[in-house]
């Protein structure tokens, strides 16, 4: 069973430095595979009408002050300054503080709630050297960052939402058994009792009216709200802790946004913190372990090799590679006077599923032979571009 980072070094994909402990060099490879890994959730947030934004990564201390983050969360937080060398602005280590800045730029009606805002946020957490494990816990790492702002009648149906669409991402991974938990007011929080034991109802009744069964982790809440989190088991029965939602009452005050309600009173909106993958470099590390390599189809950097069988069939396999680049199906031509054999374990071991195969045979009729497995089929030429395609289609 190899781990994350042996498999990474199998596929050519990342890999660490001392320079940078608790960050990632991504290779080109590895770094398409991160690519596919977010376009396939940004899709997913675009159709359910989140909006994408960009935020900064540096931020004033005076931010952090305001959303409680310096003081409950300040030893975990990078700290820096300006030319003056003054220890005045922090890296993020979430985007939650920056998406509430971009509400309150607006005067809001009840008619636009709710407003869901998502972004790729790069966040950075001082964690300690001794945990740092590869992908699996980092000092700097993407979230699928996503807020929702709505009034507290909106909440049940937010939460609905949120645990269909993990539910359908997970399941395109092949995950169908779900963990789910709800953290609840930890003993260093912000905010009114009754409120929190409003928002604890409202989770555990989503779960309930959903047939959802539940544990309870009491104590674990984030400072500003309860929490439901999410996990996957794998075949080998380990745990995997990756989406999240968390229901905040808190920050809204803090920051004095608000909207226009039905009354033509003003009202703090309540916020819903989430994520499906959690952080994506995690999500990709947990990926590499559970199919040891093997990735699905439709995420994969180099979906398709190329082995020419000799030098008379290099330009006709060029023909074909222009072809699938176009397409977007990423190839790896190996041209080299090794034999087809050798050059197909060399496929293998870069797990790739599909396998073309070039001589003067498929020169004369146009065709390719596609190797699946151990399945080898003649193709013709014209159709390999959409044959390709359809494997590569997300089941």
């Amino acid at each position: 069973m190899k781990t994350h980072r042996e498999i990474a070094q199998q596929l050519d994909l990342f890999h660490s430095e001392p320079q940078g402990p608790g960050m990632i060099f991504w290779h080109p490879n590895g770094w398409r595979l991160f690519q596919n890994i977010q376009q396939h959730i940004r899709k997913i947030y675009q159709k359910d009408g989140f909006q994408e934004v960009r935020t900064p990564q540096f931020l004033k201390k005076e931010l952090w002050q305001t959303s409680g983050h310096l003081m409950m969360y300040g030893e975990d937080m990078f700290f820096g300054g300006d030319q003056e060398e003054i220890q005045n602005y922090a890296l993020k280590p979430m985007s939650c503080p920056a998406h509430i800045l971009l509400f309150k730029r607006g005067v809001h009606s009840y008619r636009e709630l709710p407003i869901r805002l998502f972004e790729f946020g790069l966040v950075h957490r001082n964690e300690p050297s001794g945990a740092l494990n590869g992908c699996l816990r980092l000092r700097q790492f993407t979230q699928d960052d996503a807020h929702v702002f709505c009034a507290w009648s909106q909440v049940q149906a937010e939460i609905i939402h949120f645990l269909n669409r993990a539910k359908f991402v997970y399941s395109q991974y092949g995950y169908q058994q779900l963990l789910v938990r709800i953290s609840t007011r930890p003993g260093s929080a912000l905010g009114d009792k009754a409120l929190w034991q409003r928002a604890e109802q409202i989770l555990m009744e989503v779960c309930q009216n959903e047939s959802i069964d539940f544990e309870l982790q009491i104590g674990e809440g984030a400072f500003y709200g309860p929490k439901i989190e999410l996990a996957l088991q794998d075949n080998m029965g380990r745990e995997w802790q990756c989406g999240t939602i968390q229901l905040d009452f808190n920050l809204p005050e803090r920051f004095e946004i608000a909207y226009t309600n039905t009354a033509g009173e003003k009202e703090h909106p309540v916020i819903l913190h989430q994520a499906i993958y959690g952080s994506i470099e995690r999500w990709l590390g947990m990926l590499l372990e559970v199919t040891q390599g093997a990735l699905p189809e439709w995420i994969h950097p180099l979906p398709v090799a190329l082995a020419t069988v000799s030098e008379t069939a290099i330009d006709y396999a060029n023909t074909l590679v222009e072809s699938l680049n176009a397409a977007e199906l990423h190839v790896l031509a190996d041209h080299s006077n090794h034999s087809v054999a050798h050059k197909i374990r060399r496929f293998h071991q870069l797990k790739i599923p599909n396998i073309l195969i070039i001589g003067d045979q498929e020169m004369k009729t146009h065709q390719v032979a596609l190797r699946r497995g151990k399945l080898v089929t003649a193709i013709d030429k014209a159709q390999l571009v959409d044959q390709l395609i359809t494997y590569r289609n997300v089941s």
